[in-house]
């Protein structure tokens, strides 16, 4: 795995949403076998979310500076596991990235430039009766490019 300052310049990219969730690592595999067939690269991106608020009251730990730097790596690592187990052989150059703010803001925002964005379609939390979770559903409507938003698998 390379950072993105390591990547090589001028291959096409394709954006992973990777939450830990069975519809993030479908997402994930999806987009590893997409790259692969189209000689493209992934960059796999887990975001971090801490609500504003938290962050504005003193004292509460979720301000900690530390606090923040731990969870940011620990959703680094858990990307970073869930690209080894997809992506056993190294087939796909893939990025791993860890990112603090909203998940349909940050997907978005890291569409631009790149060929596409893949998405789960059920994630961590919402409600079950939903076709499409609030992310994916905003990702769509506002992403940049095409986006491939990837069924959880039957049961």
């Amino acid at each position: 795995m390379e950072s993105d300052s390591e990547s090589r310049e001028g291959v096409a990219t394709i954006v992973v949403g990777v939450d830990g969730s069975d519809g993030g690592l479908r997402a994930l595999e999806w987009a590893i076998q997409e790259a692969t067939f189209r000689k493209m690269r992934v960059r796999a991106i887990g975001i971090v979310q801490i609500h504003l608020v938290a962050l504005s009251v003193p004292g509460y730990p979720y301000a900690d500076e530390r606090y923040i730097n731990d969870l940011v790596e620990s959703v680094r690592k858990m990307v970073a596991d869930q690209v080894d187990a997809a992506n056993p052989d190294r087939a796909v150059e893939v990025t791993v990235d860890a990112v603090m703010g909203a998940p349909a803001e940050v997907l978005v925002e890291a569409s631009k430039g790149a060929e596409m964005l893949v998405v789960g379609s059920r994630g961590r939390g919402g409600f079950t009766g939903l076709l499409l979770g609030s992310v994916s559903q905003q990702c769509v409507s506002h992403a940049q490019g095409p986006v491939a938003v990837i069924r959880q698998r039957k049961s």
